[in-house]
């Protein structure tokens, strides 16, 4: 029978199992038995197996936004695909490409005249870890450009999964729009207008598909002219480097690992070029189909109730049903995941409402192990100083 023993001492419990987790996340040392909860909090999240293995892989594709590969091309190469470009008449054309140092002045030059007109803007880089903030551009030859950073969020951007981005950088002092904010704000004022409206630092991004989903020439094709017109006319068009040809995944150059990595965890090889990664972010903002996250206490209080509710079923069975707990209490786990997931998912998919259930699923899984600590933590108090725990006054 339920007493308040067992509800206070489920609250102690459910403590501990916040505390041997805080401790886990922070161990320093490569222990073998700590590594699958180790790699689940550093780079794993419970959307990455939604837009892995359950999100639509045949969404139809976004027309209002072209990729172009620069492949191998020189500076002449880019500045005759720029040109051509320009001849369609399109809204906007985002170049993802640094030109440090100067090479072959003709080609420089040519390639300056494209770059400096209007409807063009040039990735920088943002460099915000110094005390002032400044912004890597191309060679100062090129002039002052339409410069717009197009750092994406990630702890380590070549290893790290990218899942955010910052639009804005505003320290108070200094002011910066990202690659894909400046080109929107180009492109749909309006939408621009809404995503300054939302006020967050960082967005969640929703990521739309791989470069399937979108219109994509090779630079060759713009050149010789191997294309259709409307297809770019009035519209974005990113022009980067995606491989030797679009859907090369050989070569490894601004490859990037996202959400939709085939490998959930322990991912091996890199999925999505980083101008594909900008063709996500900016369908998101056209398509307002923004993800809005669960405040962080509200998140914290959901983790810590669902974790206590857990633990009282847990401390129940391994008080009556001792033998059979561990039995018992993997198929509660189980049941657990397959409903939370299935109603988190619902939530993410039908109202861009990310809860974060990574923290749940652990400490549901370490709740069941925990208990026998904290059995053992009730004994030695029983002893010492004649506390009787719901363990002790039942045996």
């Amino acid at each position: 029978m339920f007493n308040a023993k067992l509800f206070f001492e489920s609250f102690l419990a459910t403590i501990l199992v916040f505390a041997v987790l805080g401790i886990f996340s922070i161990f320093p040392y490569d222990i073998k038995f700590l590594n699958p909860i180790k790699i689940l909090m550093k780079d794993f999240k419970y959307t990455d197996i939604y837009y892995s293995k359950l999100a639509d892989k045949d969404k139809p594709v976004n027309n209002e936004i072209v990729m172009v590969n620069i492949g191998t091309m020189d500076r002449m190469g880019i500045a005759a695909i720029l040109n051509g470009l320009q001849q369609a008449e399109p809204a906007v054309i985002g170049v993802d490409i640094m030109f440090y140092g100067q090479h072959d002045p003709d080609s420089d030059m040519f390639l300056k005249e494209e770059l400096s007109k209007p409807n063009v803007v040039v990735t920088s880089v943002l460099h915000d870890e110094e005390e002032t903030p400044y912004i890597l551009t191309s060679h100062s030859s090129f002039g002052d450009l339409n410069y717009a950073y197009a750092d994406l969020v990630a702890g380590d951007s070549l290893n790290s999964t990218i899942r955010e981005i910052m639009p804005f950088y505003d320290d108070g002092e200094y002011y910066a729009e990202a690659f894909t904010s400046k080109i929107l704000e180009m492109y749909d004022p309006e939408a621009f207008k809404d995503l300054e409206n939302r006020g967050n630092e960082i967005e969640i991004i929703n990521y739309y598909g791989t470069y399937k989903q979108f219109v994509d020439y090779e630079g060759e094709q713009i050149i010789y002219g191997e294309f259709d017109p409307e297809t770019i006319k009035d519209k974005i068009v990113l022009l980067g480097y995606m491989g030797n040809f679009v859907g090369d995944a050989s070569n490894l150059e601004d490859f990037k690992y996202t959400p939709l990595n085939h490998e959930v965890v322990g991912k091996s090889i890199p999925d999505m070029h980083g101008l594909t990664i900008h063709a996500n972010i900016l369908t998101m903002y056209m398509h307002r189909q923004y993800i809005d996250k669960m405040h962080t206490a509200a998140s914290f209080f959901l983790d810590f109730i669902v974790c206590y509710v857990h633990v009282v079923l847990f401390m129940f069975l391994f008080v009556k049903m001792h033998l059979w707990y561990h039995l018992w209490a993997k198929v509660i786990q189980f049941l657990t995941a397959v409903v939370l997931i299935y109603i988190l998912f619902y939530f993410y998919e039908m109202h861009h409402y990310l809860i974060n259930a990574t923290l749940i699923l652990i400490t549901v899984l370490i709740s069941v192990d925990v208990l026998y600590l904290y059995e053992t933590l009730a004994v030695v108090a029983y002893k010492r100083f004649g506390w009787k725990s719901y363990f002790i006054h039942e045996h």
